[in-house]
């Protein structure tokens, strides 16, 4: 099986210390003013900012093999399309995924966008179709559509999408969306439709992205129950005919040192610092706030954290896989912590049950895209080739329905 590797962004500063800390990069510290990180002090007009910074790691992550970068949609941090947009002229082949809401854009608005950027950029944009995992934030944004329905709206979405993008004189009409004889035209119709991600373990989620997606993605669990998502949403997908052509990828961050010893010092800086933060009782506060699934580590570690103090060998929910930095409030939740050698052994074996798609990332994101460009992707070149696109086993517009 083939292999991906691509790591992230951090819209919403770095994280070598807790977040909020004022020692990090980018001015999301909690006393303003008093950063010592890089840009952490920054104004509007000043010659850099933190884009400069986001700059400096899409290239880092592009000269080290990585084939794009996950950009994550949060009310707090950067606006991920405008970012990718700014990035892309700064970057040669670098693909970037882009988180978003079907909330947040018309599928005309959409598609119109999409094809644009395709056009200037040799079709380096990828979709991250989101719907929310949090009822207070989608409030927040002005979104009162339930979390059922807000996949309802994202199939209605993507049918639109798919339908004005090939062809000139679609219509369709909906629950949520009306089209009558519209559709890419001209130069515009010369771009390909991006590649479709989403993720998402509710019955909903998976609905959608067995319908939609070329990958589905997911957070790092223990393998088995990897695979038992893997085999429920392909089972789904060949209902609509797509068994084969929809493919897997994992978010899981990476804290790796020449050996175990080593990364477990690291990972136990993270957890020591939270844990004297009382982070954990702040995730363990908002935790109503949050409709999307837990998985079943995080409430085997909420259960735990009520009859003892936690400690941080707990937090290995497998060999080198560490949930320790959701327990503290880091997402996405679980990292690969060990020598380089036993990081690529557990990389192979996810693979080996049906993930080609990694996104891997660690703190500070810059330091360490060089840290996995050098010591762990050199490992998959064998399966990966040239680690410069997403490639698809069929035309885009078959794959993309």
């Amino acid at each position: 099986m083939t292999i991906k590797f691509y790591s992230r962004l951090p819209l919403h500063g770095e994280t070598k210390y807790l977040p909020g800390d004022s020692r990090n990069r980018g001015d999301w510290n909690q006393a303003q003013g008093q950063g010592t990180g890089a840009v952490s002090n920054f104004e509007v007009g000043d010659t850099f900012g933190y884009i400069d910074y986001l700059s400096q790691i899409a290239r880092a992550t592009e000269i080290n093999g990585f084939e794009g970068v996950l950009l994550v949609n949060a009310p707090s941090g950067e606006e991920p399309w405008l970012v990718s947009s700014l990035l892309a002229r700064e970057t040669k082949r670098l693909k970037f995924i882009t988180a978003f809401q079907p909330y947040h854009f018309s599928p005309w608005n959409a598609v119109q966008m999409a094809a644009t950027y395709q056009r200037a950029t040799g079709n380096r944009l990828v979709w991250n179709i989101i719907n929310g995992g949090s009822e207070f934030v989608q409030r927040q944004v002005g979104d009162f559509v339930p979390h059922d329905e807000r996949y309802e709206r994202a199939d209605e979405f993507m049918q639109v999408v798919k339908g004005y993008w090939h062809s000139d004189n679609f219509s369709f009409s909906g629950k949520y969306y009306q089209a009558e004889k519209g559709g890419l035209r001209g130069p515009l119709s010369k771009a390909e439709l991006p590649l479709i991600c989403t993720a998402g373990s509710s019955e909903a989620a998976r609905e959608f992205g067995a319908r939609h997606a070329d990958y589905y993605l997911m957070r790092a669990e223990r393998p088995e129950e990897i695979a038992k998502l893997i085999a429920d949403v392909r089972a789904r997908a060949a209902r609509w005919g797509r068994a084969d052509e929809i493919r897997f990828g994992l978010s899981v961050d990476v804290i790796t040192r020449e050996t175990d010893e080593l990364a477990h010092t690291e990972a136990r800086r993270f957890f020591d610092a939270g844990i004297a933060a009382g982070a954990d009782k702040a995730v363990a506060a908002h935790a109503g706030l949050r409709s999307a699934r837990k998985l079943s580590h995080e409430n085997e570690f909420s259960a735990k954290a009520d009859t003892a103090a936690p400690k941080y060998e707990d937090f290995f929910v497998y060999p080198h896989v560490w949930g320790g930095l959701g327990y503290i409030g880091i997402p996405p939740g679980c990292a690969l912590v060990g020598s380089y050698e036993n990081v690529v052994a557990r990389i192979r074996e996810y693979n080996e049950i049906g993930i080609s798609l990694f996104f891997l990332a660690g703190y500070p994101h810059l330091e360490e895209s060089y840290r996995i460009g050098e010591y762990i992707l050199p490992h998959f070149r064998d399966q990966a080739g040239v680690n410069v696109q997403l490639e698809t086993t069929q035309p885009l517009a078959a794959a993309n329905g």
